[in-house]
């Protein structure tokens, strides 16, 4: 893996040389394509996104798609033999807070853009409308009937007759998706936080593997599904010839005809987000001419009908050959250092240890202090939130430290001769602050926190500062949040209940358990204002307690939760 600088938006010039002869060769590619039996499988989830439920049993035709999107070498051949000129309008931004940026226009295109790294990686930067025109062209080219495939035809074809979360099984912990696809991983998250201090941590979250690549990939780079199809999901999300709408329910067939409906239908997540079921899609308006930089296309073909010939052949093989070169030169990072222990030798002073690297490219390791009390349960880029301490060498393991009688939370990096490893996870030494009740309930103040990490906004002239927890979903289900608190609660009985928050979707959000029971449910209306509201009420045993917060949302969902007030109801 090598880090470049981050790339300024530039015009490149493409001299003849540089694309490889055989892709000249001919004035077409016809696509690789794979057979997919007919069969039936179950379209679409029970559980969280109202826009893929319900759950429903479908058949499918026997039909053939493409084994790859359509990459960068295939779309040139289109452009240079008809002369059609998609527009150089895609938005191809990305910074801190990753893909959210300017509203604006973009001014990259399909052959210029900041994640270009490859003829043989999908093209990107186009529309409905640019892979209409292109398959127009290649069927005149071939004598074909290409078309692009169906919404079902699509989830059919990713799940490949598998019933597991993925087609490579369930992986609940995400540490084998990395050989099957390209997601926002270990090297997602190194290379964004470098270039432009983006972090996935308390944001999307990222699988628990590294597939070696933090933006667009060369096609075909992983592994297949049962059906022989690659990059079905992960590397770019994939334009299909449907309608989207909320919800399977019957519609007229009006709404289902592609030449009128508003909104066409993708598949599947991008390299930016961890693996998602294969139910999982999203919309983009038919006129939108401002594409985003991580959408492309497959092709398809009724049962049959595809054309191949030796341009087929001649592209696999220089696929295959832009593939092994780049893998040859793609470093991987070191392994983040696992088992931190901070144990007290006297007064102030700690030994921080971790585990040795079995990794021969390490040579040292980097201690990071936390800034702040509350370092350890913040989202984002670490070093944000810690200062680097000191360096030691790759042979030791262990490390003396004085503390500062506040405390602090500390963590480790790995590095080698040209990359860091992701951080560990953090040692920290606190004191746990106990909250008395009646009395708010500010969330930094968290003895724990699981899927969720907090949020913080520095005070300005006009705001103070701010910490919230905080959870983004683009998945079907979202894991449950929770956030333990030690407190005091001075009386048993009922308290009403105030909370500043934010969330998109009205309804229950809140659940408060104190230990096994479950002192009440909080729900959220927009419409009322819950900082001042005090309609709603738990019931709380008097004592000292765990005091539990958990949020269970479903779907595409965002919420925040700064604090939350109790008052004694007398």
């Amino acid at each position: 893996m090598k880090i470049q600088q981050a790339p300024t938006f530039q015009v490149f010039t493409y001299l003849l040389l540089s694309i490889p002869s055989s892709v000249m060769a001919t004035d077409y590619i016809a696509p690789p394509m794979a057979s997919i039996p007919a069969g039936d499988f179950i379209m679409g989830s029970n559980s969280g996104d109202p826009a893929f439920k319900p759950a429903h049993k479908v058949s499918i035709k026997a039909f053939q798609m493409a084994k790859y999107p359509v990459t960068v070498a295939e779309f040139r051949k289109f452009v240079e033999d008809s002369g059609y000129t998609p527009k150089a309008n895609c938005n191809d931004y990305i910074g801190k807070n990753w893909l959210s940026g300017p509203d604006s226009i973009g001014t990259a295109r399909w052959d210029n853009h900041r994640f270009y790294q490859s003829e043989y990686q999908p093209v990107s930067c186009v529309t409905y409308r640019d892979a209409v025109a292109y398959i127009t062209w290649l069927n005149q080219k071939t004598g074909g009937t290409y078309r692009l495939p169906t919404l079902q035809e699509f989830e059919y074809a990713a799940k490949a007759n598998t019933t597991s979360r993925f087609f490579w099984g369930d992986d609940l912990n995400m540490t084998q998706a990395c050989l099957y696809g390209n997601f926002a991983d270990e090297s997602g998250e190194y290379i964004a936080s470098k270039q432009y201090g983006a972090s996935y941590v308390g944001f999307l979250g990222y699988a628990n593997c590294d597939d070696g690549e933090a933006y667009i990939a060369i096609a075909g780079l992983y592994r297949p599904n049962p059906f022989g199809l690659y990059d079905m999901s992960g590397n770019t999300s994939e334009i299909t010839a449907s309608c989207f709408s909320h919800g399977y329910q019957t519609r007229s067939k009006e709404d289902n005809d592609i030449e009128k409906c508003e909104y066409i239908a993708h598949k599947g997540p991008s390299w930016h987000y961890p693996p998602q079921s294969h139910a999982y899609g999203w919309r983009v308006a038919k006129k939108d001419d401002s594409p985003g930089a991580s959408m492309s296309f497959r092709l398809a073909a009724d049962d049959k009908l595809a054309h191949t010939d030796g341009s087929t052949t001649q592209f696999e093989a220089d696929m295959a050959k832009a593939q092994s070169a780049h893998l040859a030169k793609r470093d991987r990072l070191p392994k983040r250092p696992v088992g931190l222990q901070l144990s007290r030798m006297n007064a102030d002073t700690y030994e921080l240890s971790w585990h040795s690297a079995i990794d021969p490219t390490v040579t040292e390791y980097d201690i990071y202090q936390s800034k702040s009390r509350y370092s350890h349960l913040l989202g984002g880029f670490y070093q944000d939130h810690y200062n680097k301490l000191k360096t030691v060498a790759a042979t030791k393991n262990t490390t003396t430290l004085v503390l500062p009688k506040s405390g602090a939370s500390f963590r480790v990096v790995a590095k080698s001769a040209n990359l860091t490893s992701l951080p560990s996870v953090a040692a920290a030494n606190y004191t746990p602050k106990v909250v008395n009740i009646p009395g708010r309930l500010n969330m930094q103040e968290a003895i724990k926190l699981e899927n969720a990490l907090l949020g913080h906004r520095a005070a300005t002239p006009e705001k103070p500062e701010l910490y919230y927890l905080s959870a983004f979903s683009h998945g079907l289900v979202q894991p449950k949040v929770t956030a333990t608190f030690d407190v005091k609660i001075q009386k048993t009985g009922w308290y009403s209940v105030n909370y500043r928050a934010q969330v998109r979707q009205k309804g229950k959000f809140i659940r408060l358990w104190q230990g096994n029971k479950l002192a009440g449910e909080i729900s959220y209306d927009p419409e009322i204002d819950e900082t001042t509201a005090s309609h709603q009420k738990v019931f709380l045993e008097a004592g000292y307690h765990h005091l539990e917060v958990s949020v269970k949302r479903e779907g595409f969902e965002s919420w925040y939760l700064a604090w939350i007030d109790f008052i004694e109801i007398k």
